[in-house]
């Protein structure tokens, strides 16, 4: 053996190498361990497939017009001009944000209100499989909330029908057992409950219902986990809707519903900014009508006193001609007024209304920027309902709105200024004419001036007159931007679950149950289990593997033994014969890493095995501490070895005891248990003990204390030819092989060979081990360790032994 082969082992890419064979082996002994997992996990795929609620997928179609609205207003400025103003300032398309509003919290909260799909009706039959009705019970549940809605909790109640007007509601939870007639009001902890029959609907004494109350919340999170809102495509604006439901037709009632809503929220909305129009066109025409009536009255006035009636013809062509640069100047005049309003809107900034964008603008980007802004609000507005102030699609919103204003300010002093330069000339234009009037007698002059601003104010008047009567009809008229194309339909079969696939996966889990726990198992095992584990652990050669001793008895070796474990032993004594120097006398220490591997037993019948073999040999009982050789061979073990070493007076053959039953079979028992073991190990007089044995015996048999707990085999170690180091399957650790490897490197033990002891039968071999034995006794064993069939006590013990 050489040491630079145990510092290589854990380095040895062999060491990787899964073994298929050991593996197939394992499940092929766990047949039974597969057989039961794969029909224990096909039940519960059944059992799934009958308890689990099939899930219907509901889908639909909305179509989003991208026109802007802006195409209604000012004479339809911007749709002729056929622009896209949301691409030119960076606002987002409608059929993204129509997207979060169909996903929105408030949406769907009032499609759960509307419904009351918070409180759900089951049929129960067999077994207790429930199935969620929609119209088709036979009564109406009528629920008066006692607290707050939003703060009760989920409450399931099971109805019995008694007869065709009395039925029974329990509750274990609240200690609910009445019999109550329907129409009653059942008065509960957190609400009151009415059962009514419905018209005409058939009661039949024995069938059973559980209703569900749960708060609106509850019911939104279990909508909102699976409801899905999707563009169709990046490129188009159509939106798919899915919902999956266990009820085809409650799931179509309530994605229409939901679509509904939208459309009609969406509508309501154009009907604000038309509302918020015609308020503000109220308070122009009061305040236009008070300077009209003003104008008017000093007019009348004027005629009155000055007895004046019409200018003269030379006058009126004057203004006739004025006139029409007048007219120009008031369009302008009207068009300012309008903006000096609108400026209000736009300066301040934390004016969030809406700006009214009906009336007459006639430059078209400042028009659809007031639109786009105008529809940023109300997807705001929505959207407060939804989420919290530091919700990051609120937040991004409003970056929106800032943006959009920006723009509208930039776009309003652009609008405003051209308005500003074209009345400066107008004025200046104008004032020729006013020259030529002031030449005019002053009285006609002062006429021609009430005239002026009288027109200017009528015709402002008149404006707004009309724009409301077009708002009006705009309002009473007006159409969703968006609209349905496919109404909600249920797929025919259901998405959730597929019996195929949950009976597939009941298969697999099945298989790879018990494979994951043999896995694990073999993965977590500490202690040595097969002959793999032996060699991953140390190169150190194997050379005897001997079985499971089951009938317990200490001496299975001698003349007439022809059980397998006598055989293992006689290989044993084999494979010593291959040792270089094995013709030699032999001086063999056996040690293990702790108590219990099986020292003894191995020593006493290795000896047994050479012994019948014609060999001489002597055990040593140097295991001082807890000696076992003697009283397994039921020798006084009173006189002995520590005699002999304390004693000059004590000779060899005084210690030297016959083992009964085979001939040139020797023990020296331990003797007494010494204060001082170590000690005498380390006397002189072992040397001539081990040197006058070696004369007298072929073997000399060691059984010395464990090497992993003390150092008295270490002491011994130095006497020995070789060591038989003995492993004891499912009770030596793993981690106690390296301590065999580091006294090996240290060369505190040489000559070092295993010996794997106590291996259980198992069908197949040893996890690696499978012997065959036949000798012509009537008897063959192809893959035991006994000499009697495995018993077979059950699957789950022989899997729990291994």
């Amino acid at each position: 053996m050489n040491d630079q082969s145990i510092n290589n082992n854990n380095t040895n890419p062999v060491d990787d190498v899964i073994d298929f064979k050991a593996w197939f082996s394992k499940f092929v002994n766990n047949w039974a361990f597969f057989l039961i997992s794969v029909v224990v996990f096909s039940c519960l795929a059944f059992l799934f497939m009958t308890y689990v609620p099939p899930s219907y997928n509901i889908t639909s179609k909305v179509l989003v017009d991208q026109e802007n609205s802006s195409s209604q207003s000012a004479g339809g400025g911007a749709a002729t001009l056929g622009i896209d103003f949301s691409s030119i300032f960076g606002l987002p398309s409608n059929a993204e944000n129509e997207v979060d509003i169909l996903q929105s919290r408030n949406l769907m909260y009032t499609v759960i209100n509307k419904m009351k799909l918070n409180v759900t009706v089951y049929s129960v039959q067999a077994f207790n499989v429930t199935s969620e009705l929609f119209n088709e019970a036979p009564f109406d549940v009528d629920v008066k909330y006692r607290v707050k809605v939003d703060s009760i909790i989920t409450r399931k109640y099971y109805v019995k029908f008694l007869t065709a007007d009395q039925y029974e509601i329990t509750n274990s939870s609240e200690d609910v057992d009445l019999k109550v007639k329907f129409g009653d009001s059942i008065k509960l902890e957190q609400f009151k409950i009415v059962l009514n029959k419905k018209p005409g609907a058939k009661i039949v004494p024995g069938l059973e219902y559980k209703i569900k109350i749960q708060p609106p919340g509850d019911k939104y999170d279990e909508l909102s986990k699976s409801y899905d809102v999707e563009l169709s495509d990046k490129q188009s604006t159509t939106i798919d809707l899915t919902l999956p439901y266990s009820s085809p037709e409650k799931g179509e009632a309530i994605l229409q519903t939901l679509m509904n809503v939208y459309i009609k929220n969406n509508l309501d909305n154009k009907v604000q900014i038309a509302d918020s129009t015609i308020k503000f066109i109220d308070g122009r025409l009061d305040s236009v009508f008070l300077e009209l009536k003003n104008v008017e009255d000093k007019l009348q006035d004027f005629q009155k006193k000055n007895n004046f009636a019409d200018p003269t013809d030379q006058s009126k062509a004057l203004v006739t001609e004025a006139a029409a640069y007048y007219d120009k100047l008031n369009t302008i005049d009207v068009q300012l007024a309008i903006v000096n309003d609108l400026e209000k809107y736009i300066k301040n900034s934390n004016n969030k209304t809406i700006i009214p964008n009906t009336l007459s603008v006639q430059d078209p980007v400042f028009a659809a920027t007031i639109e786009q802004y105008n529809q940023l609000l109300v997807d705001r507005g929505k959207l407060e309902l939804s989420y919290k102030a530091d919700n990051p699609v609120l937040k991004n919103t409003n970056d929106q709105i800032e943006s959009a204003r920006a723009n509208l300010e930039k776009s309003f002093y652009i609008y405003k200024n051209g308005l500003l330069t074209s009345r400066t000339q107008l004025v200046n234009q104008n004032k020729f004419f006013d020259t030529q009037l002031k030449s005019a007698p002053a009285t006609e002059r002062i006429f021609l001036d009430y005239t002026r601003t009288q027109n200017l104010q009528q015709t402002l008047y008149l404006y707004l007159l009309q724009k409301k009567e077009e708002t009006e009809i705009s309002k009473t008229s007006t159409v969703s931007d968006s609209r349905v194309i496919d109404p909600a339909k249920s797929d025919y079969k259901p998405s959730f679950p597929k019996p195929a696939i949950i009976y597939v996966a009941g298969l697999f889990l099945g298989m790879l149950f018990p494979m994951g726990f043999l896995f694990f198992k073999e993965s977590f095992n500490i202690r040595i289990i097969s002959k793999q584990d032996v060699e991953k652990e140390t190169p150190l050669p194997i050379v005897g593997e001997i079985g499971n001793n089951i009938e317990g008895n200490s001496m299975v070796v001698d003349k007439n033994s022809r059980s397998i474990l006598s055989e293992q032993f006689r290989s044993l004594r084999t494979n010593l014969y291959y040792i270089p120097h094995a013709s030699q006398s032999q001086v063999i220490l056996i040690t293990s890493s702790m108590s219990g591997e099986g020292k003894s037993f191995i020593s006493l019948n290795l000896g047994s095995a050479l012994a019948i073999s014609g060999k001489k040999v002597v055990y040593l009982e140097l295991d001082l501490r807890k000696p076992k050789l003697s009283a397994q061979l039921q020798i006084d073990r009173s006189f002995g070895f520590t005699n002999y070493i304390v004693s000059d007076e004590v000779a060899i053959d005084e210690v030297l005891k016959p083992v009964s039953g085979y001939d040139n079979c020797y023990i020296i028992p331990s003797g007494p248990t010494p204060p001082n073991p170590a000690e005498l190990l380390l006397n002189d007089k072992l040397n001539e003990l081990i040197a006058e044995l070696r004369e007298r015996f072929d073997y000399l048999i060691i059984d010395s204390p464990p090497v992993g707990i003390i150092s008295d085999a270490l002491i011994l170690e130095k006497y020995a030819d070789m060591v038989l180091y003995v492993v004891r399957q499912r009770y030596t650790f793993k981690s106690q092989l390296g301590i065999l490897n580091e006294l090996v490197v240290s060369k505190k033990l040489k000559r070092a060979y295993l010996v794997i002891n106590d291996i259980k039968s198992v069908k197949g071999g040893y996890y690696g081990y499978g012997y065959g034995y036949g000798y012509g006794y009537g008897y063959g064993y192809g893959y035991g360790y006994t000499n009697e069939p495995v018993k077979k006590k059950g699957f789950l013990g022989r899997l729990l032994r291994k």
